[in-house]
């Protein structure tokens, strides 16, 4: 028996594919994979679903660009905001878009579920938002940046990639060819590499979007993990951000990197049980009798 099953929709035309497992009722998880080469619901999740499943309905797609969804990439706006709207999509399609959901990211999924709950048209869909070595956009370090930017299209190459993500563990041999068979993919490389393409017109100018001073004003419950071998990402990225967050706490995975959730699958479920748990208990404790957390009026 297989631990998920995999289903497909489209969402203006462009396909989204998903992973799925839990019972129908049980409270929605989703979650989102990182953004390296080779990115996927699969390759990000695969060890983590089945224990969430015993508790939540888990609902986990391929991002854009990634794993067997559309190779579609947007680059005159934020990367984590259209495909924020991609989840958005997914989740109306599935019957889940009056329901919040807990939103659960590693690296580039986490920054996802963090600048979910600062987007007043997402926000209410987010029941508790928890980062994985996911920043949001700063504190990354040069290593992050330099070191992930590039893909020869070699298994050796893919073995550093997966290296600086995970270091070594038990299953990285398969891990890599789980990985391969994505990034070799051509429209997966361009749809990657479009974005950190350089142009002739200088250095690009990002704008200021006051993240993550924006997380003051946010009631929602966070959660950020922190891995204590992680070298991509500053050594103090989640206290950094906790301290412009209200409502969040910071927990460290000792031994692990910057994707527990791969390398540490069972320790990173088992603590996610933990997390969403407690914010489901403080849900229940802080809402009015017979309230599940719907959407009840406005646009969908």
């Amino acid at each position: 028996m297989t631990a998920f099953e995999r289903g497909q929709v489209n969402i203006g035309g462009l396909p989204t594919s998903y992973l799925v497992a839990g019972e129908r009722c049980a409270q929605p998880v989703v979650l989102l994979h990182d953004g390296a080469w080779g990115g996927s619901a699969e390759a990000s999740w695969r060890g983590v679903i089945p224990v969430l499943a015993t508790r939540y309905r888990v609902i986990a797609p391929d991002l854009y660009g990634y794993g067997q969804s559309s190779k579609m990439v947007q680059l005159d706006v934020a990367p984590y905001e259209f495909r924020l709207r991609q989840v958005a999509g997914l989740l109306d399609a599935v019957g889940l878009g009056t329901s919040s959901a807990h939103f659960v990211g590693n690296s580039f999924g986490g920054g996802m579920a963090l600048r979910a709950v600062t987007l007043p048209w997402c926000a209410w869909r987010v029941r508790s938002a928890v980062s994985i070595a996911g920043t949001g956009g700063p504190y990354r370090t040069k290593n992050s940046l330099a070191a992930l930017s590039h893909f020869d299209g070699s298994r050796a190459d893919m073995l550093r990639v997966v290296r600086l993500l995970t270091g070594d563990f038990a299953g990285i041999e398969e891990h890599v060819d789980l990985r391969m068979r994505d990034a070799t993919n051509s429209a997966h490389y361009r749809a990657v590499a479009a974005a950190g393409l350089a142009t002739p017109f200088g250095t690009d100018v990002k704008p200021t979007d006051g993240y993550p001073d924006n997380l003051r004003d946010v009631t929602t419950p966070l959660a950020l993990i922190s891995g204590a071998q992680d070298t991509l990402v500053e050594r103090d990225w989640a206290r950094k951000i906790a301290e412009c967050a209200p409502q969040c706490s910071v927990h460290d995975v000792d031994g692990a990197r910057h994707s527990p959730n791969i390398s540490h699958p069972d320790l990173t479920a088992r603590l996610l049980l933990d997390i969403l748990g407690s914010c489901d208990h403080a849900f229940a404790r802080d809402t009015p009798p017979g309230y599940d957390g719907s959407r009840q009026e406005g646009p969908r």
